[in-house]
């Protein structure tokens, strides 16, 4: 199982990205230590301009292990392009790196096809709710 993982709006809300940087890291980190099997894609605009290393280091070095790389930066050409583009970003990913199951977690739909069954979408952050759903999908357990 791959895991897309967009930063802003998931490890830490939104508007609190520069007070409160990963403030919900450790809830993500620890769902995750429950699918030892799941590994880690940075789908996040973080990875922009950033080493692999550099979109590690947040993380505890257990978790940052198994942050196996980055989706492809592919060209926007006007603000049409927005919609569905991390969408088109992951299935690029996978193109060259082919994976059974994956789920991109996000806070922002308009970034993916209406209705993607793969898309654990965010309510501002990684809450409680988001957590038990990301157990259940890295278990197994359909929503």
């Amino acid at each position: 199982m791959l895991v897309f993982l967009d930063f802003d709006g998931v490890l830490h809300p939104f508007r609190e990205r520069h007070s409160r940087p990963f403030c919900d890291l450790p809830r993500f980190e620890s769902v995750m230590r429950c699918a030892a099997a799941a590994s880690i894609v940075v789908a996040s605009s973080q990875r922009e301009g950033r080493t692999l290393a550099e979109l590690r280091a947040p993380f505890a070095a257990d978790i940052a292990a198994r942050i196996v790389g980055a989706t492809p930066v592919l060209p926007i050409a006007s603000a049409a392009d927005l919609d569905g583009s991390r969408h088109r970003e992951i299935l690029a990913y996978l193109d060259t790196h082919p994976a059974r199951e994956w789920i991109a977690v996000d806070d922002d739909a308009t970034l993916y096809a209406p209705g993607l069954a793969n898309l654990l979408l965010c309510d501002d952050g990684f809450g409680p709710r988001e957590a038990a759903r990301l157990a259940g999908r890295l278990a197994g357990i359909v929503e």
